[in-house]
């Protein structure tokens, strides 16, 4: 009971920690560089492998590809995580980043200037390229909430040349923060690390493998690049060294150690696999293993992920000790006998370099029989990770329900510089939704529809809200103003990507609830609905479209075309707010969506008969013209009344439910609440 308790709070903490902003960052910031990563990899490999610059000629300067690629890593780190984390924390996603390379270029000891060169010292840079950022974009963010610190209020002026006029004083304070701090930090940290380097000033070779193997994938762990960063930031002493006659650190590692790359990989990979319905993990893992297979482990990494990825820090750390400890007895015992001197590769295959070191299959035992030790390590953590963390698109959805006013400032240039005309009301009414957008949180809340004779859910209609700052929940009201100015496109965007998130979320607990949506018809009709069936496809019959009857009447056959499409791919689609504006009855016959939805303004109020009448005979009609019915709108026990008598199966409105967290309407699905 105790080891529940405690394993459920270090899921909940664990889960928070991965959705943090910072994290999240980190994320993108290294995804995004696996592209690099790989290709300097597969580059070195193939240099070593071919001998390419020993052949001289035109392919010399490969001589130095290694030595110049990782050079540039904390620069190239430093940028790609500055850009995600200015983005996440809505700042300007350029003027951000730049100020994070200036204060990082002229602070830290990374690029000094001799006479008229320019010198790159990446063993100054490699802690800050993840440090600054930090520093930087977090002072950014505090200055410019300071209204006294602004040049520029509204005015008639654009949206974006007033943003970056207004950034001009807090780009200058944290200029001056950073500047003046920096060799404090600097100076702090170099007597921190000569400080744990004279604890022993004669280490043994389990002392140097142990700090090598903890240190190393610490390193990663965090988002920097272990292996590199250990062997710039330690003497040689602790990096090249025999672990045994014949037997160098370098090989012990790349045999012995670090079987498909940090982490011990291809026991993740394995255990990836052992897992039933570890759709991501297994994904991961298929795309992993051609890399796995030269210890490549990047894409592992940075994709499953394992940086800060609380449920993966033990076993990433663990199973290379296990390993270490394993052959390094073995071989000092006699056990296993080393039959070559020869320098092997980072990137020779398992098995091969095993056999290779001892010239015997016991190397090659060994090997296997380390990966399926490591596949047992983490398999729990693994089977941890599916149940209760969030990878994958789920992550990607934690910064877009963030980013919708980022995004819709990024396109207000265009806007300003198309409606420049227009009155200065409308300037005001976009730039109250981008403030509240960038200040609050999109989210889908979920809207039973109950059956009103047996109170069974039978579905939800996804409802979008905005989570203000002070957590006050709060409807769609921007929503006009975002059609005015052509940028529905960013919410229905979100809206489909996190219903997408969503249904495989119910689908995990073994739910398969209907669901519908609703979508700007204009986007829908444009190519938005090639999105809808890219996301709902794999979710035959479940979801369902809600259409305004003002796309029929805009454009009947385009819209037609439209269902049918959707149809054929098992989407489902549903008239909304029937019998408002310009409802005919007319119009029914032609119509081919599958569901009508009777507005609410339909119901009666007070004793009014003829209301009554006139809702049945309607229900009566839709139903007979093949339509399933739903009665919108029900707030009492009287609208309840009429909704049986009319013999509909399907009811929504406040006398059942509002529109709910995701959490709380997966809890009204599950029997035992």
């Amino acid at each position: 009971m105790l080891f529940s308790k405690v394993f459920h709070q270090f899921n909940q903490n664990a889960v928070k920690v991965s959705s943090n902003t910072v994290i999240l960052s980190l994320r993108e910031g290294y995804i995004a560089l696996i592209p690099f990563f790989i290709v300097a990899s597969v580059i070195t490999l193939l240099n070593q492998w071919f001998n390419l610059a020993d052949k001289g000629g035109e392919h010399e300067y490969l001589n130095d590809f290694n030595q110049l690629i990782w050079a540039l890593l904390p620069l190239i780190t430093l940028i790609s995580f500055s850009y995600y984390l200015s983005k996440n924390l809505r700042l300007h996603t350029i003027a951000a980043p730049v100020l994070v390379l200036t204060c990082f270029s002229v602070s830290t000891g990374y690029i000094t200037a001799q006479m008229e060169n320019v010198l790159v010292n990446n063993r100054s840079g490699v802690l800050y390229s993840i440090l600054m950022p930090i520093l930087c974009c977090y002072l950014l963010k505090y200055f410019s909430s300071f209204s006294a610190l602004k040049i520029v209020g509204i005015s008639t002026i654009s949206l974006f040349l007033r943003k970056h006029l207004n950034l001009i004083f807090p780009y200058l304070l944290v200029s001056i923060i950073t500047l003046m701090l920096i060799p404090f930090i600097t100076n702090l940290g170099e007597f921190f690390v000569a400080y744990l380097i004279n604890l022993d000033q004669s280490p043994s070779i389990l002392d140097k493998l142990s700090l090598q193997m903890i240190s190393a994938n610490l390193l990663w762990f965090v988002g920097i690049h272990g292996d590199n960063a250990y062997h710039i930031l330690t003497p040689v002493t602790y990096t090249d060294y025999d672990v045994f006659n014949g037997l160098s650190s370098y090989n012990f590692f790349s045999t012995f150690v670090l079987l498909g790359g940090t982490g011990c990989l291809w026991g993740l990979i394995v255990a990836c696999f052992m897992i039933k319905n570890a759709e991501h993990e297994r994904s991961i893992a298929r795309i992993s293993m051609p890399l796995a297979v030269f210890n490549i482990s990047e894409v592992m990494i940075y994709a499953l992920p394992i940086v800060f990825n609380p449920f993966f820090l033990v076993p990433f750390l663990l199973t290379p000790i296990l390993n270490g400890v394993i052959s390094y007895s073995l071989i000092d015992s006699g056990l296993l006998i080393l039959n070559t001197n020869e320098h092997i590769p980072w990137f020779t295959p398992v098995i091969l370099s095993g056999w290779m070191v001892t010239h015997s299959w016991t190397g090659v035992a060994l090997q296997l029989g380390l990966i399926l030790i490591n596949a047992i390590v983490y398999y729990p953590f693994v089977l941890a990770n599916k149940r209760h963390n969030i990878t994958g698109k789920a992550l990607d959805m934690l910064v877009k329900r963030y980013s919708a006013g980022e995004s819709i400032e990024g396109q207000s240039e265009q806007s300003f510089a198309r409606s420049h005309s227009l009155n200065q009301l409308e300037q005001y009414s976009l730039k109250s939704v981008t403030d509240a957008l960038n200040s609050g949180a999109l989210s889908l809340y979920y809207q039973p529809k109950i059956d009103p004779k047996t109170q069974d859910i039978v579905g939800f209609e996804a409802l979008l809200r905005l989570i203000q700052a002070d957590g006050v929940v709060v409807g769609p009201w921007f929503l006009e103003t975002l059609e005015q100015h052509n940028l529905m496109y960013i919410i229905d965007d979100f809206v489909i990507d996190q219903l997408e998130v969503d249904l495989s979320n119910f689908a995990a607990q073994g739910f398969k609830p209907n669901i519908s949506f609703n979508i700007s018809p204009q986007n829908l009709l444009a190519g938005g609905y090639k999105r809808v069936v890219n996301a709902f496809a794999r979710y035959p019959n479940q979801v369902e479209v809600e259409i305004l009857e003002s796309s029929y009447i805009e454009d009947f056959e385009a819209t037609v075309k439209l269902v049918n499409f959707l149809n054929k791919h098992h989407i489902k689609c549903a008239m909304d707010d029937f019998g408002t504006g310009y409802s005919c009855l007319s119009v029914l016959s032609r119509l081919n969506v599958n569901t009508i939805k009777l507005d609410r303004s339909l119901l009666p109020e007070g004793d009014n008969k003829k209301s009554v009448v006139l809702y049945q005979h309607l229900a009566k009609i839709c139903e007979e013209l093949g339509f399933n019915v739903v009665a919108e709108g029900v707030e009492s026990q009287m609208h309840e009344e009429v909704v049986k008598k009319a013999q509909i199966h399907s009811a929504q409105g406040f006398l059942y439910n509002k529109a709910l967290p995701f959490n709380v309407a997966m809890a009204l699905l599950n029997p035992k609440n």
